[in-house]
């Protein structure tokens, strides 16, 4: 454990360069009205805080090992004790190298979770029977008091946040995560390589292939990116591709309002037999992701998460990844060539029967997933559960949102009135102004448990290695699901 005050000094000692310079944002924020202020703070508060990517990095010299040094969240935490002395805000690391998840889970069952930690929702709905974090819905509903009188959040907090990515986080009827950040997936190539050799950016899945084709008859594997663990998905393209072929016929009936898919709605379809594994669809869909295999670098399921080295070496022209790869892009000295991103390629007929015409494009990957916060119980039994909300609020105020982010420049703002960088102008706008993931129910490891998610994935990996024959994989797949939604229903109480 870091303490704050020591942290601080020894970030002093070694700044020396500028960042991002947008002012002490946090010394410019409105006061909160003095009823407020007071009822929140009374007797003294300590809080312990994780900040997740926010984190002072160790070092503020940018170098190829540390392309973007931060440590912008200091300021703000200073700005709120400033205005609130009888808090104060301890936070710590969590060494590299440790699970998110296993790490939360020792420290929930330890008592000593921070008070103020980042989690995200889909590990979070499956504690809600743990009384491990707080929902946050009753503060949502009551008005960010450092917010001016008319501006969103003035009224109800909940305001200040986007609804459409918010929603996607609403579990029970109710929030428990705090969503300060947005991010999407997209595909980086190296433009030099890709004229070299007479190519253009492929806008559906053929064009991906036969680019990937005419880089392996050079001898290159192409298709590089981020491979996740097996409850996850080995790349996000394939999520896409699945909601590209369901899009048609199957979609619509589980998720006939056309909104964020709910578990429930995905449970219910897996019950009635409207979505399942034996699906012509889902058949196609794990033939087609397969012929992309051969295009990887041989040790894809082994690969450490960061790709880009592959990518800035010019090892591989195609990297899957999202909008935090941006900065690291361009400022790492490595990158002396000139590179671009496309959106992943719509699926058409010409790859699949079950391509709707026109092709319906991709649902963007990402949403509600970057700098996501939670309270934990801890903070009630601790007596400090105004000060932890009080500080959420002050952190929400768009100057001080935006002094953290901008340093970074890895996620969008999932907060009105900050600024957003123009390079994530038209991502932003699919993230907020329609459905992105969540609408995408095949994400197993968000829509349905972790349990169903490591077999399902377990046995797709298993496919594509040729370790198990499509059939087989299939049959697992649905028992997955049978099993998920059985759980899901009992717990629930679910009537489908």
């Amino acid at each position: 454990m870091t303490d704050r005050a020591v942290s601080r000094r020894a970030f002093l000692k070694t700044v020396g360069i500028a960042t991002a310079g947008v002012g002490l944002a946090a010394c410019q924020a409105p006061m909160a009205p003095a009823g407020d202020g007071e009822a929140a703070m009374g007797e003294p508060k300590e809080l312990v805080t994780y900040w997740g990517g926010w984190t002072p990095t160790q070092s503020m010299e940018r170098s190829e090992d540390n392309p973007l040094p931060h440590n912008k969240v200091l300021e703000v935490l200073d700005g709120y004790q400033e205005q609130n002395p009888d808090v104060s805000i301890e936070w710590i690391r969590v060494p590299q190298g440790i699970s998110g998840r296993e790490w939360t889970i020792a420290q929930q069952t330890a008592g000593t979770i921070p008070h103020i930690t980042t989690h995200p929702h889909w590990h979070i709905k499956d504690d809600l029977d743990k009384n491990w974090w707080t929902e946050l819905t009753p503060y949502f509903n009551q008005p960010n008091p450092y917010i001016p009188a008319g501006d969103p959040g003035s009224d109800k907090w909940v305001d200040q946040f986007y609804p459409i990515p918010t929603g996607e986080t609403l579990m029970r009827d109710g929030y428990y995560n705090i969503v300060f950040g947005l991010i999407t997936t997209f595909f980086y190539y190296n433009v030099d390589w890709f004229n070299d050799l007479g190519l253009e950016a492929p806008q559906n899945y053929a064009e991906f292939l036969s680019v990937c084709k005419a880089f392996r008859d050079e001898g290159i594997d192409a298709y590089g990116g981020w491979t996740g663990p097996v409850d996850d998905t080995d790349h996000w393209y394939r999520l896409q591709m699945g909601g590209m072929l369901m899009a048609g016929e199957i979609e619509p009936q589980v998720n006939p309002d056309r909104g964020t898919a709910t578990r429930e709605e995905v449970a219910c379809a897996v019950e009635n037999g409207v979505f399942h594994a034996h699906l012509p669809q889902y058949r196609d869909w794990m033939e087609l992701w397969k012929e992309n295999v051969q295009y990887r670098p041989a040790d894809w399921t082994t690969r450490a998460t960061d790709s880009h080295s592959r990518f800035l070496n010019k090892i591989e022209p195609i990297m899957e990844n999202g909008t935090w790869s941006f900065p690291r892009l361009q400022y790492d000295p490595l990158v002396d060539f000139e590179w671009s991103t496309f959106f992943a390629p719509v699926v058409t007929k010409e790859s699949s029967a079950y391509a709707t015409d026109p092709p319906t494009p991709a649902w963007p990957i990402g949403g509600p997933v970057g700098d996501q916060v939670a309270v934990a119980t801890r903070s009630e039994k601790d007596g400090v559960i105004d000060a932890a909300i009080d500080l959420m609020r002050w952190i929400s105020v768009p100057d001080n949102l935006y002094t953290i982010q901008s340093e970074i420049g890895t996620t969008m703002p999932n907060v009105k009135n900050v600024p957003v960088d123009p390079r994530f102008g038209d991502a932003f706008a699919l993230l907020t102004e329609q459905i992105g993931e969540s609408q995408m129910f095949v994400y197993e490891v968000v829509t349905m448990d972790g349990e169903s998610a490591e077999q399902t994935g377990q046995a797709w990996r298993s496919y594509m290695l040729d370790q198990m024959d499509l059939d087989t994989a299939l049959n697992i797949i649905q028992e997955s699901f049978d099993a998920y939604a059985d759980r899901f229903i009992e717990v629930e109480g679910l009537e489908c």
